[in-house]
């Protein structure tokens, strides 16, 4: 089989511009030295409509309900900051509290009291006492937030009971112990009113802010859950009208490039009853594996029953490597779920997150090394 098959580039979720995919695929295709004809196939104007979606919004804080319009103007570089903090367990967050505060108290500020070994305990202990009655501290993974507590908590104690004898020794526990039970859930008030805030802050401007985007982007999805077979009609359509007819026997098949719902688009394709026959598919940020456990997609696929991979069909699809990103929350595995009767699954590439890369990645694909290099491996003359 010959390299030079056609190449079909499908775009993915929130493209109302026909030039933005065929930039993109120009873009790759001089990454690639031009070694494939890459055409974009456009669907977007199928998609989803976004008049009237930031009606649908709540209300900004201090925004009337009657405001029906004057909405406050997109910020620029708003992060999302969705890669989060690294997970803690319970027992983890107190120990951090409690460790922090124990590294304070044994080197105390200029000029205050150094404690003694049983002031130390009693505070410690009194932290681990209190613990239980916190409501936001306990299940925050801030370690940056948990640390500053158990600095304040050392610190607050230090204050409140060295009763002017700066340089002296900390003996007695039982103020220690005591200021460490009032100030642990007045912090937790404060961190919780904090959390609060800002969670607010940042839901309203996801939805606000970005209520043309999240229609786009979600309304897409749904859209295509109930007009998937026009969708898959229209693209097919373009395929093989550039392709003179390929695609439509499996000894005369075509490549696949697919991005997010355009991955999924052309999985639809090269696994449905009267499919376009694919040598070779690349997709990444991709959901279509979930999409089956979720809502099996039909065509030539079973659903799956926890009984091995389902088969994916090899007349029609006969290689397919999935690029994901550790950063994308939109991008899933594959192999795990489906493999063919004969050999292994398909190819799961893991993308490496540059220092250039927002968080959000889920379009960072089109520029990243990895995705070329997929390509020359996927669509590879077959031996």
């Amino acid at each position: 089989m010959s390299d030079d098959l056609p190449v079909f580039v499908i775009h993915g979720i929130a493209n109302r511009e026909p030039s933005i995919i065929e930039d993109r695929v120009a873009q790759l295709s001089t990454a690639a030295l031009h070694r494939w004809t890459l055409h974009p196939v456009y669907w977007g104007d199928l998609g989803a409509a976004a008049l009237g979606a930031k009606l649908a919004m709540p209300p900004e804080p201090g925004q009337s309900w009657q405001t029906r319009g004057d909405f406050p103007p997109e910020p620029d570089g708003a992060e999302l900051g969705l890669a989060g903090p690294v997970p803690l367990d319970p027992p983890a967050r107190l120990e951090l509290v409690r460790s922090r505060a124990g590294e304070r108290l044994a080197r105390p500020g200029a000029g205050m009291p150094s404690p003694t070994p049983e002031v130390t305990a009693a505070a410690l202990d009194a932290i681990a006492e209190t613990w239980p009655q916190t409501r936001w501290l306990g299940r925050t993974d801030d370690a940056a937030l948990l640390a500053a507590v158990g600095e304040a908590l050392a610190d607050a104690a230090l204050e409140a009971v060295a009763d002017g004898v700066p340089g002296h020794e900390l003996r007695d526990p039982g103020p220690v112990r005591r200021v460490v039970r009032r100030h642990l859930p007045q912090l937790d008030r404060v961190a919780g009113a904090a959390i609060g805030n800002a969670g607010e802050r940042f839901y309203t401007w996801v939805r606000s802010a970005k209520a043309h985007y999240l229609s786009l982007t979600l309304g897409d999805v749904l859209v295509y859950q109930r007009h998937g077979e026009a969708i898959r009609d229209h693209v097919r359509e373009q395929i093989r009208t550039i392709s003179g007819g390929r695609g439509i026997d499996a000894g005369d098949p075509v490549h696949l490039i697919g991005h997010s719902l355009g991955a999924v688009i052309a999985l639809d394709l090269a696994t449905a009853e009267d499919p376009v026959h694919t040598a070779g598919l690349v997709t990444f940020g991709c959901q279509w594996p979930l999409f089956h456990v979720f809502d099996p997609r039909g065509g030539q696929l079973a659903p799956y029953d926890g009984t091995g991979p389902v088969l994916l069909p090899p007349e029609s699809l006969l290689r397919w490597t999935n690029l994901w990103h550790p950063l994308d929350p939109l991008g899933f595995v594959a192999s795990r779920l489906f493999g063919w009767a004969d050999r292994a699954g398909p190819v799961d590439q893991r993308v490496d997150h540059l220092l250039s890369d927002d968080l959000y990645t889920h379009s960072s694909y089109w520029a990243s090394p990895s995705l070329v290099a997929a390509l020359h491996s996927t669509f590879a003359p077959a031996d």
